[in-house]
């Protein structure tokens, strides 16, 4: 295969994996009834941020220690990078990348995530607690939940606060799988 086919066949791989997400996706109850948070302090939103639990992926089902960082870009929007550990903590690091960027001036958690070429999924904060520094982060359908905190092992009464507000937005909490951490 030549050098110049290698760029196409890479995007239409991508492509044909981002089609296969989106059919996903329409099997499950949209999030867009769930109203995202309107404001947000960013200063806080900015830098890691640690995946406490989360319904399962395929893509990073095996990751422990993950985090997301936002990364300011000039233009008000991000970069974030997904990082976590293969297998275990001893496994091979994985980062994938992805722009995000705000789509609804008033309300600061709608946005849209970018993780493959051409292509802007919904990425909505729909719960957000500066106090506990903690939020919940879903995509368009209930299939997507990450519990998210700046703290990596937070008190229990802190992660049983988002599970409690994760079933009442609608999501089914008995899917959400706890994500190993290590202090750093």
């Amino acid at each position: 295969m030549t050098g110049s086919r290698i760029p196409a066949l890479r995007t239409a791989t991508l492509a044909a994996a981002a089609l296969v997400l989106l059919a996903a996706c329409a099997k499950a109850p949209s999030t867009m009834d769930i109203p995202a948070v309107r404001e947000i302090d960013f200063t806080l939103f900015e830098g890691p941020w640690y995946e406490i639990a989360r319904i399962p992926i395929p893509i990073a089902r095996d990751w422990v220690g993950t985090t997301d960082t936002y990364i300011p870009n000039d233009d008000g929007t991000w970069r974030v990078l997904y990082e976590g550990y293969k297998g275990g903590f001893e496994g091979k690091k994985g980062v994938m990348k992805q722009d995000l960027k705000r789509v609804d001036p008033d309300i600061a958690g709608e946005m849209s995530a970018r993780p493959f070429p051409f292509t802007w999924l919904p990425y909505r904060l729909i719960y957000w607690n500066a106090e506990d520094r903690t939020m919940l982060v879903t995509s368009g359908t209930t299939d997507y939940l990450w519990l998210m905190a700046k703290d990596p092992v937070p008190p229990p009464e802190v992660y049983e606060t988002l599970v409690e507000e994760s079933r009442r937005l609608g999501f089914d909490v008995s899917r959400l799988e706890r994500v190993p951490q290590r202090r750093p």
